[in-house]
C-alpha cells in the first residue's frame, strides 16, 4: 500500500485526544497498573507495543494524523491464553470484545443464539444441526464490583448442544437459571454422549481489570493436538480428557471424552463430548456465522 492510500485510511479513523495520550502512555511505559498493582505483560505484548510504537512514531511523522493511536488501541485489547497439555505449551489468542451497554445483567436461561445475538450485539459461531429447544442456554454475566458493576464476561452454556446419533432423547427442562437442565439418551455409534458447548466472551470491563495472559494449568490427557481448520483459518486445539461430563448428562462413570478449544474473532468456544477427535474436526469444519 502506497503512502497516499495509507494517509488515507488513517484520516477515515476517531479517536479521542484522551484516548491518544492513553494509547501512547501505555507504548511508552509498557506497563499500566490497576488500583495500584503492576499487571503481568507477555513478552509477545512488549514486542507488539513496541511495533505500535514505531507505527504510531512513523505516522506522526509523516503525515502528523493524531487518529494513528487507532492501531495501538486494538494491540491493548488482545490477549493470550496459554494452555498445557502433557507439559507442552500452547497458546490462543483472543480479544477483548465491546458488548452492548444493554446486555443483560442476570443469570437466566434462554432458547437460542440469535436472541443472545441481539442482546450483546455480537456474532457466535452456530452448527446447523444443534439442539436449541425451550431454556437450552445458560447466560451468566460475571460482574466487577458487585451485582451493579461493568460486565467482564460472560458466559454461555449448552449441555447438550449436539445430538448425533444419540436415540431416545428426553431432556427436563427447568425455568430456575440455579436448577441445572438434564438429558437421558441412549449412546449411538458415533456419539456415546451429547456434544457440550461453552461460548466465553471477555468484554473491555476485563480488559481494564483482568490479566493479559491467562494460564490454564496442566491437563491429565492422553493424547493432544493443534489442528489447523480450513473452514474458520484458525487453529483448534483438541484434546483427551478423563471426565464424567457436566451434571445435565447424569453419568455414572468417568469415560475418556474429547475437548476440543476454538478462539474465533476473539471469543472462546468449548466443546466436550464422548465423540472421536475426527468427529469434533467435523464440527470444527461446520461451524458458521
Amino acid at each position: 500500500m502506497n503512502e497516499s492510500r495509507i494517509k488515507g485510511a488513517f484520516e477515515t479513523m476517531h479517536t479521542t485526544k484522551e484516548m491518544d495520550q492513553r494509547i501512547l502512555a501505555a507504548v511508552a511505559s509498557g506497563q499500566e497498573t490497576q488500583k495500584g498493582r503492576p499487571r503481568r505483560r507477555s513478552r509477545r505484548f512488549y514486542h507488539r507495543l513496541a511495533l505500535a510504537a514505531a507505527i504510531v512514531l512513523t505516522l506522526f511523522t509523516v503525515f502528523q494524523i493524531p487518529q494513528v493511536a487507532t492501531y495501538a488501541e486494538s494491540v491493548l485489547k488482545e490477549f493470550t491464553k496459554i494452555f498445557y497439555v502433557q507439559g507442552d505449551e500452547v497458546e490462543m489468542e483472543g480479544k477483548y470484545i465491546r458488548i452492548s451497554e444493554d446486555a443483560d445483567k442476570r443469570w437466566k436461561k434462554t432458547d437460542g443464539l440469535k436472541e443472545i445475538e441481539k442482546n450483546l450485539n455480537v456474532r457466535l459461531l452456530k452448527y446447523d444441526e444443534s439442539y436449541e429447544g425451550e431454556n437450552s442456554w445458560d447466560y451468566y454475566a460475571g460482574m466487577i464490583e458487585g451485582d451493579n458493576g461493568p460486565i467482564k464476561e460472560i458466559t454461555l452454556t449448552n449441555y447438550y448442544y449436539i445430538l448425533g446419533d444419540l436415540k431416545n432423547v428426553d431432556t427436563t427442562v427447568f425455568d430456575s437459571a440455579s436448577t441445572v437442565n438434564s438429558i437421558t439418551y441412549t449412546s449411538g455409534k458415533i456419539f456415546k454422549t451429547p456434544v457440550s458447548c461453552q461460548i466465553v466472551i471477555k468484554t473491555e470491563a476485563e480488559a481494564e481489570e483482568g490479566e493479559d495472559v491467562e494460564v490454564i494449568p496442566d491437563f491429565d490427557s492422553a493424547e493432544a493436538t493443534k489442528y489447523r481448520c480450513k473452514n474458520l483459518g484458525t487453529d483448534v486445539l483438541l484434546y483427551r480428557v478423563d471426565t464424567d461430563g457436566p451434571a445435565a448428562w447424569e453419568q455414572v462413570r468417568v469415560r475418556e471424552m474429547t475437548n476440543m478449544v476454538i478462539f474465533y474473532e476473539g471469543i472462546e468456544y468449548h466443546f466436550l463430548g464422548e465423540v472421536s477427535m475426527d468427529t469434533m474436526k467435523e464440527i470444527a469444519e461446520n461451524l458458521h456465522y
